[in-house]
């Protein structure tokens, strides 16, 4: 299996064979493609190795290898991100992972053990549907079905309707636009599936068994994570710090590039 080609992986920074620090794993979340951290992997790069890829069926990952049906749950990702790690032999690398990549990761690291040095999730969730009277999701099962349905009805309607409203930056127009276009560059068909696998997902139950350490980045104003989810997350997952960024949106590390940059550096643990 030709990995760099199946995920479109690209290499940033010092060598990791000649570097005394862990290689950074960027991962994108859904809708999106590696090109959304291109304002913050220069900046990391720096000072650590870093590795860029594109989850299967975005980006340029290779198409042929997506399986409609294999796709529809996270544990698929989650198997694909071991498989990267391991076919790179990069030892206890860092996952900086958005949104739904912080949720693969975390399981990722229960199909393999010690497999991450760390994980730095960036507004991440556990699940995102609210289930009352204990949870506190941020979204019904109508708003999620809704959203699904208008994505398979009018992919350019959904994207502008979407994009800023995680951008959540109103003086930032230009980079509400980048993400519309970002949405719209990627497949329907799959974007729809990965929409379905995210919103669905509920990896609560897995939590506890997490022993690998997290540190979460938050920003208070977010459509998609409120919150209450950060706090419940905190709570549940047994090795696990949590940072405010000052930022807001879901998307910080487009809005807030430096802001996310410096906390990642900051927040990597580089001891073994």
């Amino acid at each position: 299996m030709n990995i760099t080609k199946r995920y479109n992986l690209r290499r940033l920074g010092p060598s990791a064979e000649h570097s005394n620090r862990p290689t950074l794993i960027l991962a994108h979340g859904f809708g999106c493609d590696q090109q959304i951290w291109s304002a913050v992997a220069p900046i990391l790069a720096e000072e650590y190795p870093v590795v860029l890829f594109d989850h299967m069926g975005c980006g340029q990952s290779e198409r042929s290898a997506y399986d409609p049906e294999r796709y529809t749950d996270l544990s698929a990702y989650a198997d694909d991100l071991v498989s990267l790690v391991q076919s790179l032999e990069l030892e206890q690398p860092i996952l900086v992972g958005h949104s739904v990549s912080g949720a693969i990761g975390w399981l990722a690291s229960l199909k393999a053990p010690r497999l991450f040095r760390q994980v730095i999730a960036i507004g991440p969730s556990p699940r995102y549907i609210n289930d009352p009277p204990a949870y506190v999701g941020g979204f019904e099962a109508r708003d999620v079905e809704e959203m699904i349905d208008l994505m398979e009805r009018n992919h350019f309607e959904w994207a502008g309707y979407l994009a800023p409203m995680v951008m959540s930056n109103g003086d930032l127009p230009a980079l509400a636009d980048e993400l519309r276009q970002t949405f719209l560059n990627a497949d329907p068909d799959i974007s729809r599936r990965f929409a379905q696998s995210t919103f669905m997902s509920d990896i609560r139950k897995d939590l506890p068994n997490v022993t690998v350490p997290t540190l979460i980045l938050y920003c208070d104003e977010d459509v998609i994570v409120p919150t209450d989810v950060v706090t419940y997350l905190q709570q549940a997952l047994p090795n696990c710090a949590v940072r405010k960024l000052n930022a807001s949106g879901h998307y910080p590390h487009m809005s807030h590039p430096d802001e996310v940059a410096q906390a990642v550096l900051e927040g990597v643990l580089v001891a073994a």
